[in-house]
């Protein structure tokens, strides 16, 4: 699962580019007449780039994240699990405070706006599987806390899907 949503953002993140610069001769005059008059065709243009640029590297970082809490859920390492999901909490927090500060084209917007909600229902997962690793750890349970991180995953595996289909690659 964690490799799909690697290579879909990937995928992307290739198409993104190519989009960009084909969408942009094919509809410069009807996204002129949308886009506010201060962002130019070649700045929306960048501003994808950059952005598309922007998930790639989150994604880089929350696959190394969701590889150390699945090792340590593996080998029960209620310690490491804490870490990672701390780690998630503050990556994809990042992630969401950088994703807020690119203005993309008509195009792009719903797909910036699912791969917000991802990265919101990511940090929810992080959470919840930070609460239960110390629960865990502590001996005081903490599986109610692993299966509300499972659904916010599962839920930001959801808008990842959708950021995928929004941009084209599907």
């Amino acid at each position: 699962m964690k490799k799909y949503i690697y290579f879909t953002f990937f995928v992307l993140l290739f198409a993104l580019v190519i989009g960009v610069f084909a969408g942009s001769q094919n509809d410069g005059n009807a996204s002129q007449a949308q886009q506010d008059s201060s962002q130019n065709p070649l700045k929306s243009a960048y501003q994808d780039i950059t952005w598309g640029a922007n998930v790639q590297k989150h994604l880089k970082i929350l696959k190394a994240d969701l590889e150390g809490v699945s090792d340590a859920a593996n080998n029960s390492d209620y310690i490491m699990l804490a870490i990672y999901a701390q780690n998630i909490v503050n990556d994809t927090q990042i992630a969401i405070q950088e994703n807020d500060q690119y203005t993309v084209s008509l195009k792009l917007q719903d797909a910036q706006k699912e791969w917000r909600a991802a990265l919101q229902d990511y940090n929810s997962a992080g959470q919840f599987l930070l609460q239960g690793a110390n629960e865990a750890k502590n001996g005081t349970g903490g599986i109610e806390n692993f299966q509300k991180a499972r659904t916010f995953r599962n839920s930001g595996t959801g808008h990842l899907m959708n950021a995928s289909e929004l941009a084209g690659i599907t």
